[in-house]
C-alpha cells in the first residue's frame, strides 16, 4: 500500500502540473538567453523531487529550448521556501512558484492574490489579460526581477467542516489553517475573530481532511486531488464566495537574461490566458452541486465589505502594492459599475509612478 503521505504529495504534484503544461507552451514562441551565453538555472519546485512530474516537464523544455536558443538548467526543490531562497541568493537565474511565495519579488503582482481583488472569471481573465500589456512594464520590474508571466491557479473558496459555519459570526473561535509565508491569511482569519493555525501547500488538506482544521481557504482545483470531498463529509461545504484568485508566477533574475525577454513570455502568456482559465473552470464544473452553499445577499455584503477593509489596511502595513489594488477595482467595475464600491474613494495609497490611471 502506498504511504499516505506520497500519495497526498502525488495528487499535490499533479495539481501543479496541470499549469505547468501552458508554462511549458513558451518554448515555441519567446526566446529568453543569457546575456553571457551561459545557461541559466531555473529553480522549478517539484514536491517529488526529480521523479515529479514537474521537474519532467522542465526538463523537457529546456530540452526544445536549447534548440531554440533559449535553453536553461531545471534544479529540482521539494521545498518551496528553499527555492525561493536559493533564486534570492542567485544560486538560480528564475523562479516558478505560487503567487503568494513570489510576492517578494513583484508586490505588483504578487497583490493580484489579494484578498477579494478578483470576484469573478470574467475579472481573472481581464486582469490576467493585461499582464501582458507594454503599458505595465515598470511594474513587471523590480530591482533585478522581472515578471515572465501570471497563470491562474484557481479560484479560492472557503471550504467547512460543517455547513453551519456559515457566516462571519459563526467562524469566531474556529481552527482554520493559514500558510506559514502569507501575512495577508493570518491577519484576516484573526480579524474574524478565528484561530489561524499555520500549515503549508503540502499538508493543510489534510489538515482539513483529519479535522486538525475546522476551516480552510483553497483553489477549487485542489477539490478532488487532495480529497477535500473527505473532509466536507456529510455535513461540510463550499462557501460560494470567491475569496481570491490563486496565481502562479515565473520570476526571471532580470539581468541573466537578454532585454525584452521579460515582455514577450508575458505577451504570450496573456494571449494563452482564455485557455488556460478554461482548464480551471472546467474543474470547478466537476465538483458536485451538493458541495456548494449559497450565501444570503445580506452575508455577501458582509463579506465583500470585510475583504475591501481587509485590501486597504494590508495596502496601507505594506502587504498589497496599491497600484495593483487600483487595477483590481477597475477591473472589478468594469464588470459591475453598481458595486457600492465604484463611488467610494480607494482609502489605499497609491505611488505616483503608478501606470494605471484612477477611475
Amino acid at each position: 500500500m502506498m504511504n499516505p503521505c506520497v500519495k497526498n504529495s502525488l495528487r499535490i504534484a499533479a495539481v501543479f502540473s496541470l499549469m505547468m503544461l501552458v508554462f511549458l507552451g513558451f518554448q515555441n514562441t519567446a526566446r529568453a538567453q543569457t546575456l553571457s551565453g551561459v545557461e541559466p538555472n531555473i529553480c522549478v519546485f517539484d514536491l517529488l523531487g526529480a521523479k515529479g512530474p514537474i521537474f519532467g516537464l522542465a526538463q523537457e523544455y529546456a530540452l526544445e529550448g536549447r534548440k531554440n536558443g533559449y535553453g536553461f538548467k531545471p534544479v529540482v526543490y521539494t521545498n518551496e521556501s528553499v527555492a525561493a531562497k536559493d533564486f534570492e541568493i542567485g544560486e538560480c537565474d528564475g523562479l516558478v512558484a505560487t503567487g503568494i511565495r513570489t510576492r517578494k519579488y513583484n508586490s505588483f503582482t504578487g497583490s493580484l492574490d489579494a484578498v477579494g481583488g478578483l470576484p469573478n472569471y470574467d475579472a481573472v481573465l481581464l486582469a490576467l489579460k493585461s499582464m501582458g500589456s507594454p503599458q505595465l512594464q515598470s511594474v513587471m520590474q523590480q530591482s533585478d526581477f522581472e515578471v515572465g508571466g501570471v497563470l491562474p491557479f484557481g479560484t479560492a473558496y472557503v471550504f467547512v467542516r460543517d455547513r453551519e459555519i456559515n457566516s462571519l459570526a459563526k467562524a469566531a473561535g474556529k481552527r482554520v489553517a493559514a500558510l506559514s509565508h502569507d501575512e495577508s491569511q493570518r491577519r484576516l482569519i484573526e480579524q474574524v475573530g478565528a484561530q489561524p493555525i499555520a500549515a503549508d501547500v503540502s499538508n493543510y488538506g489534510s489538515m482539513f481532511n483529519n479535522g486538525a482544521v475546522d476551516i480552510i481557504v483553497a483553489p477549487s482545483i485542489a477539490y478532488a486531488p487532495l480529497e477535500l470531498y473527505k473532509g466536507l463529509g456529510k455535513r461540510g461545504a463550499i462557501i460560494q464566495l470567491p475569496v481570491a484568485m490563486v496565481t502562479y508566477q515565473i520570476i526571471l533574475r532580470k539581468s541573466k537574461f537578454q532585454p525584452g525577454s521579460g515582455q514577450k513570455l508575458r505577451a504570450f502568456v496573456a494571449r494563452e490566458m482564455p485557455k488556460a482559465l478554461d482548464a480551471v473552470k472546467k474543474i470547478d464544473r466537476q465538483i458536485p452541486e451538493k458541495a456548494w452553499l449559497k450565501m444570503s445577499d445580506a452575508d455577501k455584503v458582509e463579506y465583500t465589505t470585510m475583504m475591501r477593509e481587509a485590501r486597504i489596511s494590508l495596502s496601507k502595513d505594506g502587504v498589497y502594492d496599491g497600484c495593483a489594488l487600483r487595477l483590481l477595482k477597475k477591473v472589478r467595475c468594469s464588470i459591475d459599475g453598481k458595486a457600492s464600491e465604484c463611488s467610494l474613494p480607494e482609502g489605499y495609497k497609491v505611488q505616483k509612478s503608478c501606470p494605471i490611471e484612477p477611475m
